[in-house]
């Protein structure tokens, strides 16, 4: 019978103030890196890697594996379950919240909105989208100024992300209170319900608007069948390398309609970049 796993042993610091990757373990943090880079394209230069280096570290003490030689092990084995998607999980950064850059948000509404066309069902992309906020945000803007009814027939958000648990959890669409500090009062009581102390449970007609798969944007092909007005892909490409950049930008103009749009963010430009999309303003883009 195989032997329990055992805990990883904290020495003096826990892993989350370690600033340092231990002399025995670099090896196996470089075969890790290089994994990573390979399965999710995600890039960690030198200024992040101590930040990789604790993220894995929370994975081993999850799985109780000892340290990231082991780690490599099992991986290698392929001896545990959903390593690879819990690895995943836990490199990919899910801090988001409800009405994000809101200065990003009112462009969409005031210039992108009036931009797609009124006989088509609009179809919307939030790539990366974590745990949901940013798809939930867009039906809740666009309900305002459509109706509930409107917006059910008329948009379909779709939400991707690499991290499974991620993913459930937009499904559920349950949110804790610090992830709604930007939420107007009136809003919260129009769009979500009190489920239980802190928490909050999005209306079902705003839910029924979204729909969310666990999707690894570095995979190829992507599997969509139609193409898109608008692509959110906010706070995201600073996670990759430049050639992985430019490749996922193009590919987002290739699966985006004539007159779409590209939202990235105010803080990634794309300035460098030999690209097809048109600048309209920092962080937006047009395929014209």
């Amino acid at each position: 019978m195989q032997e329990p796993l055992q805990p990883r042993p904290h020495s003096e610091r826990p892993f989350y103030l370690i600033d340092n990757i231990p002399d025995n373990e670099k090896e196996s943090f470089a075969y890790l890196s290089g994994w990573i880079n390979i399965f999710t394209g995600l890039h960690f230069p030198p200024n992040k890697q101590i930040n990789l280096y604790r993220r894995l570290c929370k994975l081993c003490v999850k799985f109780g594996i000892k340290n990231l030689n082991d780690l490599v092990d099992h991986l290698k084995k392929q001896d545990i379950p959903n390593l690879p998607s819990e690895m995943a999980h836990v490199i990919s950064t899910n801090h988001s919240f409800f009405f994000r850059e809101p200065l990003v948000l009112d462009f969409f509404i005031q210039n992108i909105v009036p931009t797609i066309p009124t006989y088509e069902k609009w179809r919307i992309w939030s790539a990366a989208c974590a745990s949901g906020e940013e798809a939930y945000t867009l039906a809740i803007m666009l309900a305002e100024i459509m109706g509930f009814n409107q917006v059910a027939e008329k948009v379909s958000i779709l939400g991707t992300d690499i991290s499974y648990p991620s993913i459930k959890q937009a499904e559920q669409g349950i949110y804790h209170r610090q992830k709604m500090e930007l939420v107007e009062d009136a809003i919260c009581k129009k769009y979500f319900k009190h489920e239980k102390p802190d928490h909050y449970q999005v209306d079902p007609r705003i839910k029924s608007t979204c729909t969310f798969r666990r999707m690894n944007l570095n995979n190829s092909p992507w599997p969509f069948q139609k193409q898109f007005h608008v692509v959110f892909c906010r706070n995201v490409l600073y996670y990759f390398d430049r050639p992985v950049q430019q490749e996922l930008v193009e590919r987002i103009f290739d699966i985006t309609l004539p007159g779409g749009w590209l939202i990235t963010s105010v803080t990634e430009s794309l300035y460098w970049a030999k690209t097809r999309w048109k600048p309209i303003a920092t962080g937006i883009y047009r395929k014209i």
